[in-house]
């Protein structure tokens, strides 16, 4: 009974991860500085970045930011996309010592060539993350949030 129990229990794992993506978060210390500062400190580097906000999706409250899909053009006429996600973690971070700040650029791109040109969303499956963007992000992060220490 008990082995049966732990295979549903698997199983139930496993289909809910079949969904989504495992993401390798990147993440950075702020200077002290008071949440809203943090916060539109992000906001900025994002949108001078070239991401646009996924306003439902967007949570000042909870320090949560996501912004809408970009596409881009892969190799082959292949159609792709990514977009910023990232968080401020309120339970870890405080106004005297700073905010943790974790942050993802995700990728998606479309397999099949057929539907290439008009890909429906069901088209779409993960590329990983995009690591150059999130380098580049991650040091744009630095500078405007970091101590200048």
């Amino acid at each position: 009974m008990k082995s049966v129990r732990h295979l549903l229990v698997l199983l139930a794992l496993l289909a809910t991860t079949a969904c989504g993506t495992v993401s390798d978060w990147r993440e950075l210390q702020t200077a002290p500085m008071t949440l809203g500062q943090c916060f539109d400190g992000l906001v900025f580097v994002a949108q001078t970045s070239g991401f646009t906000a996924d306003v439902p999706e967007c949570d000042r409250g909870n320090g949560k930011w996501q912004s809408r899909w970009r596409l881009r053009q892969l190799g082959l006429g292949r159609p792709g996309r990514y977009r910023l996600r990232a968080e401020v973690l309120l339970e870890e971070g405080s106004n005297a010592k700073g905010w943790p700040i974790r942050y993802v650029v995700e990728q998606q791109k479309v397999k099949d060539l057929r539907r290439s040109m008009e890909p429906a969303e069901e088209d779409w499956s993960s590329d990983y993350q995009d690591r150059e963007a999130e380098t580049i992000l991650g040091e744009r992060l630095s500078r405007r949030l970091s101590s200048k220490t």
